[in-house]
């Protein structure tokens, strides 16, 4: 089971947010229990209403895991301004174990930020 999130952020600054997932699998042994995704491979993807993708990160370039069950995502200013302000659908997903599962989908509201540095 995957989270829906929706997020609305600026094209003028930096985007960074923290995951923690827990398991939402109602017919797993471990529902409901904090993910560890140590040793994943972890992907996440902003496309724009074609299908066209248009931001992306996984860990070591622009997701950090500071620890186990907490991945941190980072987007600079210089990334998110090469999104003009509209809608974009977002997902992130993981493999471990040699299962790959999402750990959420949602819509990536960019508004513009009008100031720079």
């Amino acid at each position: 089971m995957a989270y829906i999130k929706d997020f609305d952020e600026s094209n003028k600054a930096d985007w960074t947010f923290d995951i923690i997932a827990t398991d939402g699998d109602p017919d797993s042994a471990t529902f409901g229990t904090v993910i560890d995704f140590t040793g994943a491979i972890i992907k996440l993807q902003v496309n724009d209403e074609n299908g066209c993708q248009r931001l992306t990160a996984s860990i070591g370039s622009g997701i950090t895991q500071p620890v186990g069950t907490t991945i941190e995502v980072l987007f600079t200013a210089a990334q998110m301004e090469a999104l003009c302000p509209g809608s974009y659908n977002i997902g992130c997903v993981y493999s471990l174990n040699g299962s790959i599962n999402t750990i959420f989908t949602g819509t990536l509201s960019i508004y513009d930020g009008v100031a720079q540095i």
